[in-house]
């Protein structure tokens, strides 16, 4: 990839504004292509979307290293400043453990690629 050779020490995947061009390709649906092709060289960061435990869960089970919350940490500054913040954290890690529990995967690393399916990249 062109930008692991310029030396990025990371490719996030994200549709930031993205979702106001019709016809634009999803970010999760370009998430495992993404991955595939970064390989491990470099962290795959996943930004879109996560709003619950199991987003965490798709998004790392389609090859994200990390992903970044936005929307609900904002939610959570304006309703409860830090302590908003705090909850929301709390919440989500609620939910990933609950997602997981239900899917089988006791860690993180259990969420390889293929752990579910992917319709918009099955033929």
């Amino acid at each position: 990839m062109v930008a692991i050779d310029a030396g990025a020490d990371a490719i996030q995947v994200s549709n930031h504004g993205g979702r106001q061009i019709d016809g634009v390709p999803s970010a999760i649906s370009q998430l495992q292509e993404v991955a595939a092709r970064v390989g491990h060289k470099v962290p795959v960061i996943f930004d879109s979307g996560i709003r619950r435990g199991i987003d965490v869960v798709r998004a790392i089970s389609l090859g994200a290293t990390a992903v970044a919350v936005g929307r609900p940490v904002l939610y959570g500054i304006a309703v409860g400043g830090v302590g908003g913040v705090a909850g929301v954290i709390e919440h989500l890690k609620t939910e990933l453990r609950t997602a997981m529990l239900l899917s089988g995967a006791r860690t993180l690393k259990d969420l390889a690629q293929g752990f579910i399916r992917n319709k918009e990249t099955e033929h």
